[in-house]
């Protein structure tokens, strides 16, 4: 006798991303914890969360302990897009625990909470902060049966909880409520690659299967966006990406495409070296205007050069590429070197990849792209990731990149040609006339 597995129910997020590290969504009737030191952005996800779910159907109690008060959170939250001020009351309720927990204690605070509940009958439940608790309790005894039996008073309502808290590291070890609770999701900031970063972590989430990387994540108008280009950026293996593999691509370009033969397949990415000066640039453009010619649209990511010094470069040459960009043939995306944000951007060159329909690609240059990444490791992961966006648009990339003066490397890192499928090099040399 068999029995078939049921998949668990699931609310989407509503939060860019999150969902596909949850593989689905936030199981429905989970009690969860949202754990981070003050600022890590626990209060804006759960809100965030919980007015994407919020309907006459689904409503939501967000209860405040000694935190901020309802009314301070409230003129905060306004500020995010996410935020409809027609839901308040009828599909979200805040209420104020602050009165009767520092007036009534623990047990009177947990007995008010539940009536809430028995009689709004909520979708969601939210307790910020729930470490408020925490300080109240005299002993881990208490705190054990406490957690527990407030969870089992909310799963039995089938009310899909979160708990959030100022917990770190010791606490998720020794904190009894973390063996309690269904799941543990940790958020903080630290400084990586020369900045201050804020990063999100699935530590736990019972019966599921999720990532359990750490991800970096940003605070905007929209509310939280997280990236995950190791999730969300995956190579595909479709029999048409296959066939369509088979097929060659030329270049446009009359001495380069008498070097390459047939031509470059479909879903290839060529890196382009070579030392400053030898025309790694013009190598792009000229890329990218010839394919607009022949009806395959083009695009450019530039993390050195301006558009409008990219357009000037073009004309000077001969090519009027401000036609094939009027047109919508070739775009021409600049994003300033100290403003790149490596995940972020990798995500957005995918989206507006796949937005144009690009045949042909230009990352001028990955060096650049990378130039906060220490890690030869970590570089060579994201030039994959770039491939890959290249692979699955079944388009052709061409990825430049600086080499040292004298050396005898092909990359920047020395790992990018061990990604790529070609690589072309390009040299200067002085002759006597």
């Amino acid at each position: 006798m068999t029995t078939e597995k049921t998949d668990i129910a699931r609310f989407q997020t509503g939060v860019r991303n999150l969902d596909a590290l949850l593989m689905g969504g936030l199981p429905k009737g989970t009690v969860a914890v949202l754990a981070g030191p003050p600022g890590a952005g626990k209060t804006i996800l759960a809100q965030q969360i919980c007015f994407h779910n919020a309907s006459p159907e689904a409503r939501v109690l967000y209860f405040s302990t000694l935190s901020e008060p309802a009314a301070k959170t409230l003129r905060y939250l306004s500020q995010f897009r996410f935020f409809e001020q027609g839901k308040l009351e009828a599909e979200v309720q805040f209420v104020d625990l602050g009165v009767i927990f520092r007036g009534e204690g623990i047990e009177e605070a947990s007995r008010f909470i539940m009536e809430h509940v028995k009689k709004v009958k909520p979708a969601f439940v939210v307790v910020d902060s729930f470490k408020a608790f925490d300080d109240l309790v005299t002993s881990p005894g208490e705190l054990r049966r406490f957690s527990y039996e407030m969870a089992v008073n909310l799963m039995a309502w089938e009310a899909t909880t979160l708990l959030l808290g100022e917990y770190g590291p010791e606490s998720v070890a020794t904190n009894p409520l973390f063996s309690v609770v269904d799941g543990l999701v940790t958020l903080h900031q630290r400084e990586q690659s020369g900045e201050q970063q804020r990063f999100i972590q699935v530590v736990k989430m019972r019966g599921t299967k999720h990532s359990r990387d750490e991800y970096s994540f940003h605070i905007t108008s929209n509310g939280i966006e997280v990236f995950a280009p190791r999730v969300t950026i995956r190579r595909e293996d479709r029999a048409e990406r296959k066939q369509a593999g088979a097929q060659r691509l030329q270049t446009g370009i009359s001495k380069l495409d008498a070097l390459l033969g047939e031509g470059i397949p479909l879903g290839s990415s060529l890196l382009v070296s070579g030392v400053a000066g030898t025309g790694k640039t013009v190598l792009g453009l000229e890329f990218l205007y010839r394919g607009a010619q022949a009806g395959e649209k083009g695009i450019l990511f530039s993390f050195e050069e301006t558009e409008d010094r990219l357009r000037a470069a073009s004309r000077g040459l001969g090519w009027d590429i401000d036609r094939e960009i009027d047109r919508g043939m070739v775009e021409i995306v600049f994003i300033p070197q100290p403003d790149i944000l490596v995940e972020r951007d990798l995500l957005m060159i995918r989206e507006r990849v796949e937005a144009l329909g690009a045949r042909r690609v230009v990352i001028d240059s990955v060096s650049v792209f990378l130039h906060k990444v220490k890690d030869p490791q970590i570089a060579r992961e994201k030039t994959f990731q770039l491939a890959s966006i290249v692979q699955n648009a079944q388009a052709v990339g061409l990825f430049a990149t600086d080499i040292p003066y004298g050396s005898s490397q092909l990359s920047r890192f020395g790992v990018e040609e061990t990604v790529v499928d070609g690589v072309i090099l390009l040299t200067s040399s002085e002759e006597a006339f």
